[in-house]
């Protein structure tokens, strides 16, 4: 195979020196996976697999392939114009700030947790910042943690407990996200000699301190090979006590204590504590839809070996999955019922009434509650317009009113010291404005600037603009479309253009700034970002929008953007690039598959492209069935048919250009789903354009961290702009071998 590419680059440079006025074209012959075709019947639909022999990720061959198919993408990007300048320039406007800040624990002490890395360096520190300090205290350096096995660990989560004496760091290595915890006293910096195997805190509720400070309890996961069917199932909830043998655990909450919930093996019996003055802990059967079952319990019997755990509200009640809380015996929630854009409600404990509760922020029409904050005098609620525009509210003594924001925001966070006391901050962002954090004074009803890091400025991208429109999608339905550009763009037409989209879980694209993003603009692109449904930005009907049988919508809705854009001549069919990771490579890839003439590049990370196949992943699928739909029901099965990619692959078909990345330690989505993806449309009978595939042996489901990651966006970037015609973004003639 290497002969066969070097005779063809030797035969490219003789052309090309021969006849300049020759206009070259490329010819690829990426890595060849023989076909192992598999026909199975469901249903009475007969479905054929061609490559389900790459599904043996063990099998060295394969390893083998995606090595081979690595390379030769490597050769490829390499070779386009002026990438490794793109890859600078992002490097340098995305590290501006002296110090980057993130995992921020502001104590009632005021006293600060945190993580930090100064520009420059490619890992977080945990430091620690007393409220009278003039200078922070490292607390733990990940490098020095097991430096004996010479893996590269980072710190993924923290959570110090209510009293500050110690503090829990959640450590991993090369993209797994099953993680170690170990427990560090925050006055010595001594780590004590326990290490708790098996957790994943970074989701899944995460650390929840008890409120006398013994202990903390965490989701165990028994099942630590990812290739395992046993994987991400039969999960428990575990109480550990400061000074236990970290070998034994005490299971709490979970199918083993509980079996009388029903407890199915592929929820997630996760738990929650919000304060020091809790008196109940709540059990939540989470997954990744929007309604959870959930349990309680008295916080003073959890160390019982029989913790009495109660009802609190099951998933057809529609009270949105973790965000909630008990206030002394007040329980405090959103609730979809009769509100698809949500709405605050509270109940009491010794009712339960679920029927008739209290309501707290009456549900708005065309806002959508994205979150809230819980302090002593006010509760603060913030929502979001079609998912581009945030508004912040306060609700005091009944009364509920609109506050004034210091500038507009496309999404707004916020955060407290804790439900005792009136303290309230909030970060604002959007599409072409920074991060701004701000301090508010509920008495004085003003705002203060009260940055984590540097301010920074990008004058660079001042001429940048916004427009914000809906566009008719197949069935009639107004989806919104943010398209954000130069402001000296001619609309003829010849303007590359990059459309990013997710519309799952009810998850949105809110706005967000990137320097990333932004300065593909700069080189000439037009960034849109189309709102489908699957998402949540028009609350919980726009995701039942695109859900299982409806899922077609998803990827209609991002055709219906494309078609429009093209027809205001923003951009043409042969200057259009789609982009989505995960769950949303079923809107890009159905999209590529049903109009391969309207996109000139797709790109993919981790993508779900083979979802008929999710359930015989390791974990079976876990609690995306949820999402998707099961192959054991005759409806649902059809419905993950219809929306899988790799099966409406057909010959003789001009696809676009691809781009896929796998990582190699991804927990969630198989790396075959995007390895099949790509041997089926390089093994068909009409390749055209480049298919790529790179996978990352060191990177699980979120990609690299450090200076890598500018890399893989450049790589991102520099293939969209090579394949929508850039004249500055072309592939350079190769090198030939020596």
């Amino acid at each position: 195979m290497k002969t066969s590419r070097y005779l063809f680059s030797i035969v490219l440079l003789l052309l090309f020196n021969c006849s300049k006025s020759i206009e070259r074209t490329e010819t690829y012959y990426p890595p060849k996976m023989i076909s192992d075709q598999v026909v199975e019947n469901y249903f009475g639909k007969e479905i054929i697999d061609p490559y389900r022999n790459i599904e043996k990720t063990e099998d060295s061959t394969i390893i083998n392939w995606y090595k081979d198919q690595s390379e030769y993408t490597l050769g490829f990007l390499k070779r386009i114009k002026n990438r490794d300048s793109f890859i600078n320039q992002i490097y340098e406007i995305d590290n501006r700030k002296s110090f980057y800040i993130k995992r921020h624990h502001l104590t009632e002490n005021n006293n600060r947790f945190y993580l930090k890395k100064n520009v420059g360096e490619s890992y977080y520190k945990l430091f620690y910042k007393g409220a009278t300090d003039s200078e922070e205290t490292l607390l733990f350096d990940p490098k020095l943690y097991k430096e004996e096995t010479q893996l590269d660990y980072e710190i993924n989560y923290i959570k110090p407990s209510w009293d500050e004496k110690y503090i829990v760091v959640s450590l991993s290595y090369s993209g797994k996200e099953l993680s170690e915890l170990i427990i560090i006293d925050t006055k010595t910096n001594a780590v004590l000699p326990v290490i708790l195997e098996n957790a994943w805190p970074s989701s899944f509720m995460g650390i929840n301190w008890l409120p006398d400070n013994s202990g903390f309890t965490y989701l165990y996961f028994p099942e630590s090979d990812p290739e395992s069917p046993n994987f991400k199932k039969n999960n428990q909830s575990v109480l550990y006590t400061l000074g236990q043998d970290s070998k034994k655990l005490n299971y709490i909450f979970g199918n083993k204590t509980n079996p009388e919930f029903n407890i199915k093996p592929t929820e997630h019996p996760s738990t929650s504590i919000n304060s020091s003055n809790d008196k109940y802990i709540i059990g939540y059967l989470s997954g990744v839809d929007n309604f959870w079952d959930a349990y309680y319990a008295k916080i003073e019997d959890i160390k019982n070996d029989n913790l009495n755990w109660k009802p609190l509200y099951t998933k057809d009640q529609k009270i949105k999955t973790s965000n909630n809380l008990f206030v002394g015996d007040d329980f405090i929630y959103m609730t979809g019922k009769d509100a698809d854009n949500f709405q605050l409600a509270t109940v009491n404990v010794n009712t339960l009434n679920f029927d008739a509760p209290k309501i707290l922020f009456k549900e708005k029409e065309d806002e959508v509650i994205e979150t809230y904050s819980v302090n002593k005098d006010a509760i603060y609620v913030s929502t979001s317009k079609f998912g581009i525009e945030a508004n912040l509210y306060k609700v005091q003594d009944n009364k509920t009113s609109k506050i004034n924001l210091p500038k507009k925001a496309g999404r707004i966070s916020l955060s407290n010291k804790s439900i005792h006391f009136n303290d309230l901050w909030i970060s604002i962002s959007g599409w072409t404005g920074s991060n701004e954090r701000y301090k508010y004074d509920n008495e004085n009803n003003t705002f203060t600037e009260a940055y984590l890091t540097d301010k920074i400025e990008y004058p660079e991208f001042e001429n940048i603009i916004v427009e914000e429109i809906s566009v008719p999608s197949h069935d009639g339905v107004l989806v919104p479309l943010s398209i954000i550009y130069n402001k000296n763009l001619k609309k003829d037409g010849n303007n590359p253009s990059f459309f990013y989209g997710y519309g799952a879980y009810g998850d949105g694209v809110s706005p967000f700034f990137s320097p990333i993003f932004l300065q593909y603009v700069k080189e000439g692109g037009i960034l849109c970002i189309p709102h489908v449904r699957g998402g949540g930005e028009k609350g919980e009907a726009w995701r039942l929008g695109g859900f299982k049988t409806t899922k077609p919508n998803t990827w209609k809705d991002l055709v219906a953007c494309t078609e429009y854009m093209v027809d205001h001549k923003y951009t043409s069919k042969d200057r259009t690039a789609i982009y989505s990771g995960s769950a949303g490579g079923i809107m890009v890839g159905r999209a590529m598959t049903e109009r391969p003439d309207l996109f000139a590049a797709v790109i993919s990370e981790a993508g779900v492209l083979n979802p008929l196949r999710m359930e015989t992943q390791p974990g079976a699928g876990g609690s995306n069935i949820r999402e998707f739909g099961t192959v054991n029901d005759s409806t649902e099965c059809m419905a993950l048919i219809e929306m899988d990619a790799y099966l409406h692959i057909k010959d003789s078909t001009d696809y676009p250009a691809t781009y896929l990345t796998v990582g190699m330690n991804d927990p969630r989505v198989v790396l075959w789903e995007s390895g099949k993806f790509a041997a089926r449309l390089q093994n068909s009978t009409n390749l055209k354009k480049p298919v790529l595939l790179y996978a990352d042996f060191k990177s699980g489901h979120k990609g690299s961290s450090g200076k890598k990651v500018y890399e893989e966006w450049g790589n991102v970037f520099s293939f969209a702009l090579w394949q929508t015609k850039h004249p500055d973004y072309q592939l350079k003639m190769p090198t030939p071998n020596k």
